[in-house]
This record gives structure tokens, C-alpha cells and sequence, in this order.
């Protein structure tokens, strides 16, 4: 439905014989998701129209009767694992229309890097370049976190009815039984007019979804106010990369007492935004030590690879070279030549955003031990 054919829309809406009354309170509500940068969902019908995905699949989520994610255990760089929930293939497309149609052009903070389209974790570690001191926070179970009531709001915000923000939010959320609803909260929890979508349960933000990203940093940029303010306050550089935080400054007169001070402030600051501190992983850098954010160096005036990440991808390209690509993949417990190649092409891929002389040498290198071995280009 675009500006120009609103007349359009309702004269075919006339023609087809939908209520008058309907139609404008249609138009309204497009009117009023677009006033605010997304596109108009105006039911759960319509989400099923767009996106072809039953209708009565789609409600029974909405209902909390049907878990429509599979539990995928990935392996962590960093070693031991992680859990993703993955939705099911069509929610995954439902997914997919909701980031495109309701989740794009998020006024989101700047100081704020990840899942946004146009910022990378190179730009986030930039900012601190040249720092002295560093304090480097996470943020426990950040997705977790992040409530059914939560997500109603941010599409409340994007200026659709508390009906359809109560049926995205459902839809972009999981619910398992440790999850139960407070019925002291107001919100997305209850609707009156539709019993059936009374539930027991409340929903959270599903690591591994496509809309989980944005509505994330929609959720987490009042923290991300909050930390830019103190930050200014106190001589430190902000920055935000989905649940890792960063506070970095050039001041001499620092010291590890008041490292401790910020870290109580900040703390506060975290849990006033209703998310909770890693404590085990908060982190002191002091002037001459590694200083790195994201997997990179940022100790001078320019980012570097960290000489693990360098290693590693030499010891793929000289174990592919001296043993062959099977062997040296099935050593390496990848699940296929694909799936190894395709990471080693990924790490050349990112290590020439960074360090492209690095880069170009390995790549050449790399393509060399392929062709010796008979591999495809």
C-alpha cells in the first residue's frame, strides 16, 4: 500500500465490499506505522497474505500452542559451546518480512554497532584506538533478557495496534515453562477481546532469529543513552556491540580503584535498564597490556589482527598444503570440504577488512595449496 494508491486501496476495498469503517481504520493504521519509518501488518491475516504462511499456524503460535523453534548446538571460536534456537522454516520467513517491513530504519543509538546495516565490528573497535585504559563489560543471558513485554513495546512504538503488537511480539518471541507471565505486568500478556490469547507463559528473545537482532538493540538503546551519558561525564569512550560494552579513555590520572568505582556505576546504570551484568567476565586493561575489542587489536593507530587469528589460518593453509584438504579438514572435526573451505575463504574474507597485505599473501598462498590438491576454484 503505498501513499499514491490509498484512494486506489479503498475504492478496490469498496469494490470488493469491505465496511467503510474498516477500510479507513485500515488506512489509518498504515498511516500511522509509516509516520514512523515501517511498512503497514494490519492483522495477523494480513502477516499470513504477505508472507503465504498459514493463517492458523501462525495463530497457534500466537497462542502459545505450538514451539515452532529447534534447539541448534553451535561451536563457540572461544571454545565449549552455545545453544541458537532456529525457527522452523516458514516462521523463518515470517521472520524475515517482519525485519524488512516493521524492523528497517530503527532510530537506533549511534554508539550501537551490531545487527545495522552499514556498521561493523571494525567500526566499533575503532573508536578505541589509542586508548590507555580499558573496562570491557557483558551483559549475562542478553537476549534472555529480553521480555515478551518488551517486544510488544517496540512495535507499539512502530505504531501498530496493541493487537498486531501483541501477535509480532508473540511471533518474535520464544516461551518455555521457566518463562511464566506476571499478571501483575500490563501489556502483551493479555488482550481481552481474543481469550484465547490469554497464556500462562511469557515469551523472550530467541538467540538465532532473524528479527532478534534489531529488536534487541531497539530494546537495549535506552542503556545505550545512559552509558553514552555517563561516559561523556566521565572522560570515556562508549561503545555498544550486541551484549559486549566497552568503556575506554586517554586519561593518565587513572587507576584501578577507580576502574572499580565505574564498574559500580555502571552496574547500577545496567540493572536501572532491567538487563544484568557478567560479573565473571568484566575486565580491567591497563596501559601495556593486549588492549583488544571484538577479536582485534587496537593498541596503536591502526587495527591489527591478533596473532591467534593470524596462526590459525596459517596452520589451515599449511595443513591443507602438506596433508590435503580432506584429511587436514577431518583433523580439524569440520562436518565437510565445504563447510572448511567456506571458513577459511570467510577468515581470508575478514582479515582483508583489516589487513589486506596480510590478507592478499594468504590468499594467495591459500589458493595455491587448493589447486596443488585438486580443488575446484
Amino acid at each position: 500500500m503505498n501513499p499514491s494508491t490509498l484512494h486506489q486501496y479503498v475504492e478496490a476495498g469498496k469494490s470488493a465490499g469491505v465496511p467503510l469503517d474498516i477500510l479507513r481504520a485500515s488506512v489509518a493504521q498504515a498511516s500511522a506505522t509509516r509516520s514512523r519509518g515501517a511498512g503497514p501488518i494490519l492483522s495477523l491475516g494480513h502477516l499470513a497474505h504477505l508472507t503465504g504462511a498459514p493463517y492458523l499456524y501462525l495463530r497457534e503460535i500466537v497462542q502459545r500452542k505450538r514451539d515452532p523453534y529447534d534447539d541448534v548446538i553451535l561451536s563457540k571460536r572461544s571454545g565449549g559451546t552455545r545453544s541458537i534456537s532456529a525457527p522452523e522454516p516458514i516462521l523463518m520467513d515470517v521472520h524475515r518480512t517482519v525485519l524488512h517491513r516493521a524492523l528497517s530504519n530503527l532510530p537506533l543509538h549511534p554508539f550501537s554497532y551490531a545487527y545495522t546495516a552499514g556498521r561493523s565490528v571494525q567500526q566499533c573497535a575503532e573508536q578505541h584506538l589509542g586508548a590507555r585504559w580499558m573496562i570491557k563489560f557483558d551483559l549475562h543471558d542478553f537476549f534472555g533478557q529480553i521480555q515478551e513485554r518488551d517486544v510488544f513495546r517496540v512495535f507499539e512504538g512502530r505504531g501498530y495496534s496493541r493487537l498486531v503488537s501483541l501477535e509480532l511480539a508473540r511471533l518474535c518471541t520464544r516461551s518455555t515453562r521457566s518463562t511464566v507471565f506476571d499478571r501483575s505486568e500490563r501489556g502483551s500478556g493479555r488482550y481481552a477481546a481474543i481469550p484465547s490469547y490469554e497464556a500462562q507463559v511469557s515469551g523472550r528473545l530467541p538467540q538465532g532469529a532473524p528479527t532478534s537482532g534489531a529488536l534487541s538493540n531497539m530494546v537495549a538503546t535506552p542503556l545505550d543513552y545512559d552509558m553514552a551519558g555517563f561516559a561523556a561525564r566521565s572522560g570515556f569512550t562508549y561503545t555498544r556491540y550486541s551484549d559486549d560494552m566497552v568503556l575506554s579513555t586517554t586519561l593518565n590520572a587513572f587507576d584501578r580503584t577507580q576502574a572499580k568505582s565505574i564498574i559500580r556505576e555502571v552496574s547500577e546504570i545496567i540493572g536501572s535498564n532491567r538487563f544484568q551484568l557478567h560479573r565473571k567476565k568484566t575486565k580491567v586493561v591497563p596501559p601495556g597490556a593486549r588492549h583488544i575489542v571484538l577479536g582485534l587489536l587496537v593498541d596503536g593507530d591502526r587495527l591489527r589482527l591478533t596473532p591467534e587469528f593470524r596462526r590459525k589460518v596459517e596452520v589451515h593453509i599449511r595443513g591443507v598444503s602438506e596433508f590435503g584438504i580432506a584429511d587436514h579438514a577431518t583433523h580439524r572435526r569440520f562436518d565437510s570440504l565445504l563447510s572448511f573451505v567456506s571458513h577459511v575463504d570467510g577468515c581470508i574474507a575478514y582479515a582483508r577488512s583489516v589487513q589486506p597485505d596480510w590478507a592478499d599473501a594468504r590468499q594467495h598462498e591459500w589458493l595455491v595449496a587448493l589447486r596443488k590438491h585438486g580443488f575446484p576454484i
